[in-house]
């Protein structure tokens, strides 16, 4: 054998002890629980997607399932999960489907309320409002 050819190729094959990591947009994440947890969403999205009778909406469907998808991926990243819990989040996430617009729409509505609660009382009261802790 050439040790010199083998000590080359060596050279060029990835150490495996070494995480890979892959970049988007300026920030790095470890592609495999994020992958994992998108074809969790791609395969329950695709069940539910199967079992519905009567009226199927592809559109819709379709887009919630890239918002599941897209939920699911920056889920993963965010809390840094590996690849069982990343596969459990994103059939959760998916089995929600749409619930998750209304769930948004929910929080967003009452933020917006408890926001414009706390500017009319400061606006009514006369006195500054205390300085945050």
């Amino acid at each position: 054998m050439n040790h010199p050819a083998a000590a080359g190729a060596a050279a060029v094959l990835p150490l495996a002890g070494a995480p890979v990591t892959w970049d988007f947009l300026g920030y790095s994440y470890h592609p495999g629980p994020v992958l994992v947890a998108v074809l969790a969403v791609a395969i329950t999205r695709a069940i539910v997607f199967l079992q519905t009778t009567g009226r199927r909406q592809v559109i819709l469907d379709v887009l919630v399932s890239m918002l599941c998808a897209l939920l699911a991926a920056l889920w993963t990243q965010a809390h840094d999960l590996d690849l069982l819990t990343a596969g459990i989040s994103g059939m959760g996430i998916a089995a929600i489907g749409i619930s998750i617009i209304g769930i948004a729409k929910s929080q967003m509505t009452s933020a917006i309320r408890a926001a414009a609660q706390a500017a009319l009382k400061a606006m009514s009261s006369g006195s500054p409002p205390p300085p945050a802790p």
